[in-house]
């Protein structure tokens, strides 16, 4: 009788830790775009607009919010986006492109679409710029 309640306890034990390994293991696993390695390791970028691998709509806005200090330079699918077609936030730092008709990009072109930014520190200038690029899809 004493072996029978031993051995349920062992077993209850070590499947009350298996639930916990197996809640662990999918906690780490999950998918979030919080986790986009090269925004939350760079000092410079905030975030992506729209995040990478998003979905939006064709005539959304594309663009970065960026650390204080730093200015942007905007391509869409490869048209560089004129700095007087793009809005410039300067309390949040962001810069952002939104199509429309006479802009240089009228429309996000139906399924795929990649974003390229360069960025630079002010007083350094953009001789001494970095990039981040990223995809997101349009409907």
């Amino acid at each position: 009788m004493l072996e029978s309640v031993a051995l349920r306890r062992g077993l209850l034990g070590l499947a009350a830790l298996l639930g916990a390994l197996a809640l662990l293991l999918a906690l780490l696993v999950a998918d979030t775009d919080d986790n986009d390695v090269t925004v939350t390791g760079n000092a410079a970028v905030d975030e992506l607009i729209p995040p990478r691998n998003a979905e939006v709509l064709s005539q959304d806005t594309v663009g970065i919010d960026l650390a204080a200090g730093y200015d942007a330079r905007l391509t869409i699918n490869g048209v560089d986006i004129p700095p007087g077609q793009t809005r410039h936030l300067p309390g949040l730092n962001r810069f952002t492109f939104r199509p429309d008709q006479g802009k240089a990009l009228e429309s996000l072109r139906a399924e795929q679409n990649c974003a390229l930014v360069t960025y630079w520190r002010q007083e350094i200038g953009s001789g001494e710029a970095d990039t981040i690029s990223w995809c997101f899809t349009a409907s």
